[in-house]
């Protein structure tokens, strides 16, 4: 057709004969034919476009979460104006009609990379430049298609099939890639006194992050951010089956939340909270509404399970942060018998408004912000850590962390008799970590904003200086607004350490156990944002120094084990087993006996001595890169085998017809 740049095609002569007797000539009902087919063909076009989310985020643009949601409409808005430009170009034929629409196209995608790079947005990149490609090619297709209709309606026939297997296949994907993962895996680690084996088990998935651990008679107990108790232990199987879901959920109402906002109560891949991701958008946000903390209490052959959790009023619009506490005989919870309900021990306030002048600005809930660890400091004591919401004095009217009529910002202790609460230290932001030692010593950390992070030890009355005493800053700023000059901070009880930039901070222990004798006494600190757990070596209030284990997963809590193992749960729902590798694996004699100077990976470099990557078949002393061979191994030849290089070990002096000479060796 001459309007898309090709020849025309002869319609159908039943159909000529009726136009003509409109009036409408044939070169009218090609035009009109053209633009049907292309209105049909962008239309799928497009919503082949916003599935292309699916495969990272296993949701469509239109479900995506806010941080995602506008780059999303972005990239499909761009796929509209480039679709409206190839149209009115419609008229240039050959290849310069080609080149034209090419050129829009790209023009007009380089405008959105442009803005998300100047916004600082993290959308995917993988989808970012598929659905560019998918662009480009679904504007160019329409004028290589002959102008035949038997030809154009198998075209958009193959893009309909394409739009159905896109959905269909990603849908399929996931659930094959949730199958498929292994359920433990093994690594091997080296740290300053130990070479540690991590153990990775796969634990039971959750809508939203968050969750905790805790010991109960032999086993552990797990509750996941949207309120299940699983049991599992004490022996860790390798097939990772072995967590027991008990019929007891956690009475959060995530449900009534989510409804409230307007949207689903989960998680997406990829997306994680952060204040500095909110973009002014006054939207609820589900994904944050989840349990916070766990805590185990044994009385003979009773125990009691307090879990801290938000809680939605419904019929106020507001929320609070609730204590439920879960009692009866050990044997009969492990069993998972009928007839245990939850109560409420203790409820904050007051209840935050989500809506009107006292809301807080910007997003109006702040979930993450919840603190919600507990720890025994008596058999009738529950101390809560409580944050503050995000209500600090900035984004809402109060800074609710000084306002000692208030819950937030603050330590309580909650008698569990009656639920009666007293506030036992003030000044707090977001306190995600409480620990308390045998020696009855409050360990406490706590995330600053941009920066900030602090360890605390606690005091009873003692005032932490939130948000007039911080060491971090406001998102995109230099400076936070509300901080006081630092010689007047006499007032607030100075931290043991902050850490800036900030570490994302989450739960911490004290290693009491036998199994690292030489962490004994020494504090775990786990973290999301570095993903790192941070050994603090700490004698008379002073950190003399933090040994970093880098892990690889965001840590969201973590507790000693029966045995003295150290146990990890993170935000991708795994259970991370820690224990000191004492096995005889080539790995671990490899760690301990030779990799003070040697690599054994291709990217790691050289040491002292080469890179030992590959070393079978290589050529002796001919590693590119590494200069410092001895002269007897540069002139011995040939090249390394397994024998050779046992004998080489044994009497290298023998094998090189030598002395060897320092570490050029291999």
């Amino acid at each position: 057709m001459r309007d898309l740049g090709i020849s025309e095609g002869a319609p159908n002569s039943g159909a000529v004969a009726h136009f003509d007797q409109l009036g409408w000539s044939t070169a009218r009902i090609n035009r009109w034919s053209s633009w049907i087919f292309l209105l049909a063909w962008n239309v799928l076009a497009l919503a082949v476009i916003a599935l292309i989310p699916y495969w990272k985020f296993g949701v469509p643009v239109w479900r995506l979460p806010p941080s995602k949601f506008l780059p999303g409409v972005a990239l499909c808005g761009a796929f509209v104006a480039s679709a409206v430009v190839a149209g009115w170009l419609h008229r240039e034929c050959g290849r310069r009609g080609l080149l034209l629409t090419a050129m829009s196209t790209m023009a007009i995608y380089g405008m959105v990379f442009l803005g998300l790079n100047v916004f600082k947005n993290d959308f995917s990149r993988g989808v970012t430049l598929s659905v560019f490609v998918l662009a480009l090619i679904l504007n160019l297709a329409p004028r290589l298609l002959p102008a035949s209709w038997p030809l154009r309606t198998l075209a958009l026939g193959a893009l309909m099939f394409i739009l159905v297997v896109n959905q269909s296949t990603a849908h399929l994907a996931s659930e094959l890639a949730a199958r498929f993962t292994p359920a433990h895996s093994s690594a091997l680690i080296r740290s300053s006194y130990y070479n540690l084996r991590l153990d990775t088990h796969q634990g039971p998935g959750s809508a939203v992050h968050g969750g905790s651990l805790g010991r109960i008679g032999d086993r552990y107990l797990l509750v996941t951010g949207d309120g299940h108790l699983f049991l599992f232990g004490p022996n860790f199987s390798s097939n990772g089956r072995n967590f027991s879901r008990l019929p007891y959920r956690v009475p959060l109402n995530g449900d009534a939340f989510a409804a409230a906002a307007g949207r689903p109560w989960e998680t997406f891949p990829g997306e994680r909270a952060g204040i500095e991701q909110s973009g002014g958008d006054e939207r609820l946000n589900p994904e944050n509404f989840r349990t916070y903390g766990l805590l185990l209490q044994e009385i003979g052959t009773k125990a009691r399970i307090f879990v801290s959790h938000a809680y939605w009023h419904w019929r106020r619009a507001c929320f609070v942060e609730r204590v439920s506490m879960l009692e009866g005989d050990r044997a009969a919870i492990f069993r998972g018998a009928p007839g245990l309900e939850w109560r409420t021990l203790y409820e904050t306030s007051p209840c935050l408004p989500v809506h009107g002048k006292d809301r807080r600005h910007g997003l109006p809930f702040v979930g993450y912000f919840g603190g919600g660890r507990m720890q025994m400091m008596d058999p009738q004591t529950i101390l809560l850590s409580v944050g503050d919401f995000g209500f600090d004095g900035l984004a809402s009217v109060d800074a609710l962390a000084q306002d000692r009529s208030t819950s937030y910002g603050k330590t309580v202790a909650i008698n569990i008799a009656d639920g009666h609460a007293e506030t036992f230290t003030i000044g707090h932001r977001n306190p995600e970590g409480l620990f308390i030692d045998n020696a009855g010593n409050i360990w406490s950390t706590e995330h600053g904003p941009a920066g900030g992070d602090k360890l605390n030890r606690l005091i009873r009355g003692a005032n932490y200086g939130w948000p007039y005493a911080t060491f971090g800053t406001d998102y995109g700023s230099f400076t936070w607004p509300l901080n006081k000059p630092e010689s007047s901070w006499g007032a607030y009880r100075e931290p043991l350490f902050a850490w800036v930039p900030s570490i994302g901070v989450s739960n911490l222990l004290v290693v009491e156990r036998g199994l690292f004798p030489r962490w004994r006494g020494d504090l775990l600190i786990g973290s999301l944002k570095a993903k790192t757990l941070f050994r603090a070596h700490v004698r008379n209030d002073h950190v003399l120094y933090f040994e970093s284990i880098y892990i690889g997963s965001r840590i969201r809590d973590l507790i000693e084990g029966q045995d003295g193992r150290i146990l990890l749960w993170t935000d991708d729902s795994t259970l991370i087993s820690i224990v000191p590798n004492t096995g005889g694996t080539a790995e671990a004699l490899f760690a301990e006996k030779c990799g003070g100077c040697h690599q054994s990976t291709e990217m790691s470099g050289n040491r002292i001595g080469p890179n030992l990557a590959g070393v079978f078949g290589r050529g002796v002393a001919s590693l590119s890169g590494y200069p410092d061979y001895s002269p007897a191994l540069r002139h011995m030849g040939g090249v390394w085998t397994a024998s050779r290089l046992d004998a080489f070990l044994k009497a290298p002096a023998v094998v090189c017809g030598s002395v060897h000479e320092g570490g050029g060796d291999f």
